[in-house]
């Protein structure tokens, strides 16, 4: 029992100095389409600490901004945000959002727009329910909460994307 312990607090201070080890992507300038792809696994990655560190923590501006461009560029992931679906008031849960549909169409090779929707949904309400405190009260994000508890979620973005 003890041996378990000793290797539990090991791996848990071994996580905390890798997470802080995290070095920020540098924007390339000017690339062809093409060149996006040496980029995926950074932006994978830039989500993944996205969607792991506070809304405070000040590489966040940095992570977002490179997070940004690769969805924003990239050829191989193909979203289609319906402003009658996506009516998240903050920033942060907005590109959680894109982060998640992002992560959902690469690990899958899956260009559904509904199951990406739904994963991008999914990311930002786990990050709202988790940063609650730390972030601005958001009335869409509130709502999506209500529906995804009463298991109406998926229907909402459903008819809302037709």
């Amino acid at each position: 029992m003890k041996k378990f312990a000793v290797i539990t607090l090991c791996l848990l201070l071994m996580q905390g100095v890798s997470a802080q080890k995290f070095v920020v992507p540098t924007v390339p300038g000017d690339i062809e389409k093409t060149e996006y792809a040496k980029y995926t696994q950074d932006a994978m990655n830039c989500i993944d600490w996205l969607k792991t560190h506070s809304p405070s923590d000040p590489k966040r501006k940095d992570v977002s901004a490179f997070t940004l461009w690769w969805i924003s560029g990239t050829p191989d992931v193909h979203m289609v945000l319906n402003t009658n679906v996506v009516k998240f008031e903050d920033v942060n849960l907005l590109l959680l959002f894109l982060g998640g549909w992002a992560q959902y169409a690469v690990q899958n090779n899956d260009d559904d727009q509904l199951k990406g929707c739904c994963a991008g949904m999914d990311t930002a309400l786990d990050y709202y329910e988790q940063y609650r405190k730390q972030l601005p009260k958001d009335k869409g994000a509130e709502q999506y909460l209500k529906m995804r508890k009463k298991g109406t979620l998926k229907e909402y973005i459903e008819k809302g994307m037709q």
